[in-house]
């Protein structure tokens, strides 16, 4: 039983291609402790990585652990065990043997990937890149649109449409929303994590609602002045999928091979 580190990644960049990560980003190896030819039998899958996860790393005895969100996001100068920049994790897991592979705008905008399993959830078909143009396949050159739009089957009053999100993001009570509960709604767009960013994009496009996360107040009062719905569905609400989706791919791809653990650590920081 087993996998070779090189042929676990090159699975996992099927779904999360390096060419589709933003140039700001720091997808990919974050610590690299296997060659290509060593054998991974343990994965262990995550959001991100917290003490809780890093101890359930080392309790599992995992080579490897994959993450949605990058230990490093910009380049260190040093690697400070007592830090708060993703040192400490990195020293404890090195010290445990565990590598981490981060797949994340690489996911985000991969056809497949994030935002289109997100739009699924809600409920959207038709979908296209956005804020502008179609979702590329294959993907080869990079340019991948990070997020997503689309319509859904049939128009919705706000407030169904919210219980439906609420339901499949699991954050019942938990939702920030702007905007009539009774108005209907059809054409809108998903960027999980923080895609307050595109609010005007989504007014100029004409799109009745729109989901993401980390919603500053300035542009809060864009969506609610312009009649946007907007629904703040939280950071972990909208990206926990990350965690099945990729756990459920690899399975597949590497059946009876591979033990691949879900983490059972709660990541959410607000509940």
């Amino acid at each position: 039983m087993g996998v070779l580190t090189g042929d676990l990644i090159r699975e996992i960049e099927k779904s999360a291609p390096p060419a589709c990560a933003e140039s700001w980003d720091n997808s990919g190896w974050q610590i690299r402790l296997q060659a290509d030819g060593a054998e991974i039998n343990t994965l262990l899958v995550a959001l991100e990585l917290t003490d809780a996860v890093c101890a359930e790393a080392e309790s599992l005895g995992a080579e490897l652990a994959l993450t949605h969100h990058p230990l490093f996001f910009v380049p260190q100068k040093c690697v400070d065990a007592g830090g708060l920049n993703g040192g400490a994790y990195a020293a404890r897991l090195i010290r445990a043997g565990v590598s981490v592979y981060s797949a994340h705008t690489s996911f985000d905008a991969a056809p497949g990937g994030m935002n289109d399993c997100l739009a699924a959830r809600v409920g959207l078909k038709e979908l296209r890149g956005f804020p502008c143009g179609p979702v590329p396949a294959p993907v080869d050159s990079g340019g991948c649109p990070i997020a997503r739009r689309g319509v859904l089957a049939d128009p919705l009053p706000f407030a169904a449409l919210c219980a439906k999100v609420e339901a499949a993001l699991g954050m019942q009570g938990r939702l920030k929303t702007i905007g009539d509960p009774a108005k209907l709604v059809r054409a809108g767009a998903v960027c999980g994590g923080a895609g307050g960013d595109f609010i005007p994009d989504a007014i100029e496009t004409g799109l009745d609602f729109f989901l993401t996360s980390d919603v500053s107040h300035h542009q809060a009062q864009w969506a609610k002045e312009r009649g946007l719905c907007l629904i703040d569905g939280g950071h972990f609400g909208t990206e926990n999928l990350f965690a099945q989706e990729m756990a459920e791919r690899l399975a597949h791809a590497f059946p009876g091979l591979l033990t691949i653990v879900q983490t059972s650590a709660n990541l959410d920081p607000w509940g």
